[in-house]
């Protein structure tokens, strides 16, 4: 698939400034700036994974789980928080089967998207379903992933301090087979951490997060699922604790050969200790 890449540009500010960005409107305060980044749109090629098994967390940062949840994609987008603590107990279930590494898995967010058909020229916020993201990131930088956990779990430091532990994110589409804005996963083995990489203040309205970003390098490589259906889990890392493993970093990307209804996306966040 040919397509675009929306990466964070190289610039000289990030000499004195740390990259940041808000969805928070800020035209209203003298000298206030929502963002300083700078885009560096490049043309990609973007590869169709033929055998999902050949894909290893540990190497290239995410793989593949096929299983069917019951989760209803109707449920998702009107009753999310009703259903949710129902799918986090069968994404643990999975993670534990597929993974034995982990002692322990907790799912702690839940993300569903639904694009407009307007998007992306229009992006609305703060509304009961997000859009897709277009700038290849991952969710959390390994500060960013301590955060997540002193939010999600208030006064229960003891749980995740000192532990070695992994942010794990479970995408799949909630209506398949899509290739709507279907979402790309760069191989961890293409990226050069030292260069490539960039943490991110992402200031929100009810909190600050750490992320990370990604600069161009030509000589990353990007994959997707043509045809992703709803039994087509990805699992990738976000960060680890000792920000040591390999990091799932991932986009959505326009497919100019897509047809047919427009990507409707569940995800689940949760933390994997060793």
């Amino acid at each position: 698939m040919e397509t675009s890449i929306s990466y964070l540009a190289q610039h000289p500010i990030f000499d004195i400034e740390k990259p940041f960005d808000t969805d928070v409107p800020v035209d209203h305060i003298p000298g206030a700036r929502a963002s300083n980044h700078q885009n560096d749109e490049r043309a990609v090629t973007v590869y169709p994974i033929i055998d999902p098994d050949e894909w290893d967390l540990e190497k290239h940062g995410f793989c593949f789980i096929k299983a069917r949840t019951g989760l209803k994609a109707q449920d998702a987008l009107t009753r999310k928080r009703e259903v949710q603590k129902g799918y986090w107990y069968e994404i643990e279930a999975l993670l534990h089967e597929k993974f034995p590494q982990y002692s322990r898995i907790e799912c702690y967010d839940c993300t569903v998207r639904k694009r407009d058909p307007d998007f992306p020229a229009n992006i609305r916020i703060y509304t009961k379903v997000e859009q897709p993201a277009r700038r290849p990131h991952s969710d959390c930088s390994p500060r960013g992933a301590h955060m997540n956990l002193e939010r999600a779990f208030p006064g229960q430091e003891s749980f995740w301090e000192g532990k070695d532990f992994d942010v794990l994110n479970v995408w799949r589409p909630l209506r398949g087979p899509n290739n709507d804005w279907p979402l790309a996963m760069c191989d961890w083995t293409t990226i050069d951490a030292s260069t490539d990489v960039r943490v991110n203040d992402a200031i929100r309205r009810d909190r600050v997060d750490e992320n990370a970003i990604l600069h161009f390098n030509e000589k990353h490589k990007w994959y997707y699922m043509k045809d992703q259906s709803v039994e087509d889990l990805i699992v990738f890392r976000n960060a680890d604790s000792l920000g040591k493993r390999a990091q799932g970093f991932h986009c959505s990307v326009l497919n100019p050969e897509a047809s047919g209804q427009l990507r409707e996306s569940v995800e689940v966040r949760c933390v994997a200790f060793r």
